[in-house]
Formats: structure tokens, sequence, C-alpha cells
């Protein structure tokens, strides 16, 4: 055995498009291995185990106490993610858990709770904020380097295909569908890290079958509109463009981004990325739990506010979830 090599075992509850799109990635670190699965359709279980050269389990909570498992990853639909995260914490399984981490607040303040107490490190999965192009962006706004920032608009517009379908889970409310968590997530979370919680928030919507087909929010600060948006009937564009009295900030697909430009002082700046992202989330979760922190490079702190911030949008639009009971 390579005394050099990092070894980590995962447990993966969920192995949807997301979870296999991770996969492929989280084996490329060195050292790191898929041993325990769980998912609702067993026989698609297998298949995945097969890849990875897993152990398929009947239950989520046999597939967790895989002795050889070191952390789990959730990657099931948004309505289970606080029962699988519950179920991992009693356990004391560490967990990093796709976003959103929970429906709202209540669910994840119970969850934060249970992770203390039990001293077990918990983090929601938010891909774009493990990785170097957003923490760049960050970067040039702390260093005011486009000035007083006067325009911002950060969406994440994309047609959902099959979301009018009777099954589609993206339209059934009681597994918190709607683009809200899905995708405005993304936009919701990027503005905070930039310019954190907003002093007041104006949003609206457009519902079907209960759940928000498009969300528009001005996110007010003192000195600052940021117009906020997700939509997934309509491809209206996926960035995000900062205006400054000096210069401008674009990141095209800023969720996922391979390059941000920044033109500034009459000089221009573009930087690129091809890390695997999904990768290098996955190997700073996994050196934070060997170093028994309880959370990782997304705090706890901040996915609660942007939760919050989350659940506000809902309560403006009209969109209510079964865990908001």
């Amino acid at each position: 055995m390579d005394n050099d090599v990092f070894y980590f075992n995962w447990c993966f509850i969920g192995i949807g498009k997301i979870a296999q799109k991770v996969a492929k990635e989280v084996v490329t670190n060195p050292g790191h291995a898929i041993v325990s699965v769980y998912n609702r359709t067993k026989s698609k279980a297998e298949s995945f185990a097969k890849i990875y050269n897993s152990t398929v389990y009947e239950s989520a909570l046999e597939a967790i106490n895989d002795p050889r498992v070191d952390g789990v990853y959730i990657a099931t639909t948004n309505d289970t993610h606080f029962s699988f995260a519950k179920l991992c914490l009693e356990n004391h399984k560490p967990v990093l858990c796709e976003k959103p981490i929970t429906g709202n607040a209540k669910e994840l303040e119970e969850l934060i709770k249970l992770s203390k107490e039990n001293k077990t490190f918990l983090c929601e999965a938010m891909w774009t904020w493990f990785n170097s192009i957003a923490k760049q962006v960050k970067k040039w706004i702390k260093e005011n380097k486009i000035g007083t920032i006067k325009e911002v608009d950060c969406r994440f517009n994309v047609p959902l295909s099959g979301y009018k379908k009777v099954d589609s889970r993206l339209s059934n409310v009681n597994r918190y569908g709607g683009v809200l968590l899905d995708l405005g997530v993304y936009p919701i979370r990027y503005i905070y890290e930039l310019f954190g919680v907003p002093l007041k928030i104006e949003a609206k919507g457009k519902l079907y079958n209960g759940v928000d087909v498009v969300n528009e929010s001005t996110f007010i600060y003192q000195n600052i509109k940021a117009k906020v948006s997700s939509r997934m009937d309509i491809y209206t564009g996926e960035y995000c463009k900062i205006i400054g009295e000096n210069g401008s900030i674009k990141v095209p697909f800023f969720h996922m981004a391979n390059k941000a430009i920044c033109h500034y002082d009459g000089k221009r700046i573009v930087i690129k990325d091809k890390e695997k992202k999904f990768a290098r989330e996955f190997a700073s979760a996994a050196n934070d739990i060997k170093l028994g922190k309880l959370e990782g490079e997304i705090s706890l702190e901040s996915s609660l506010d942007v939760i919050k911030i989350m659940d506000e949008i809902r309560k403006q639009i009209g969109v209510k979830f079964p865990c908001d009971e």
C-alpha cells in the first residue's frame, strides 16, 4: 500500500444523473473509492455498483454503516435530503449532501444541532464554492477591482424538460419541486457569497402546480440592487455580470465556470481553470473529515443564511412545502 496516497471510502445514497457524473470524477482522486451504495431502485444501484466495485445494500442504514465507509454523499431528491442526512448524523457518519442541503431553515437548524451534539461532519455539496473561479471573483470584489458596484445580474434561466409531466418531481410540491431549489440556489448563493445577506428581498414568481417555474428577485443592499433569477421554462441566460464604476466582471456559466473575465482601468484579465470540480470538492471534504472538522469549506452558517433567503422568496411568491407546516 502506497503510504503517500490519501485513502478515503465513500457511501453513495442515490445514484441519479448528478451522482453518476460525480462518481466519475471522485474516483480520479488517488485513494478515493465508492465502497457502498443505496438507491430506492435496487437494479439501478446494482448497475452503478458494477462500475465502481461497490456493495449494494437493501437500506440506507445498512449502506452508511458499512464499516469501510469514511463519508456519505447524499444525492437523492430534495425532499429526502433531511431524512438521509439525519440518519447519517445519528449514526456518526460524516455527510456531504447535495444542494439544497434541506428544504427549509428549520430542517437545517435541526441537522446543525445534531452535527454538533454528535461531533459529526456536515457540509453542503455546493461545488461552485469549492473551486477557484468563484473564489477569484470574490477576491476581485473584495479588492474593489472594478470600483463601486452599480449593477448586478445573476441568472440561471434554462429549460428543464418534462416539468409538466404528471409524474415529474420538478412540479411536485410534496417532493420540494420548482426551479428555486434546483437552479435558483446557485445565483442566490453566488450573490450571497459576494455581498452577504441582503437588507431586503423583493421577489415575484410564476407558479405551476404549486411550485415556481420562474422566480425573479431583487436583493437590496445599502448601495447595491442585485437582480437574481432562475426559471425552468425558457432559456434567457446563465451567467453572472457585475458592473462597477471602473469596469466589469462577467462569469459565463457561473455555477460551473471554467473562466471569468474582469475589465478594469482599460485592462482585461481572463482567468481559466479546467480542474475536475467534483473531484476537488470531494478531496476537500475528505481532508476536513480526516482532520476531525465538523464542517467544510462551505460553512453551515452560510448554508443556513442561503436557506433563509430561499424561505423568504418562497414565502413572497407563495410556494409552501410540507416541511413548512
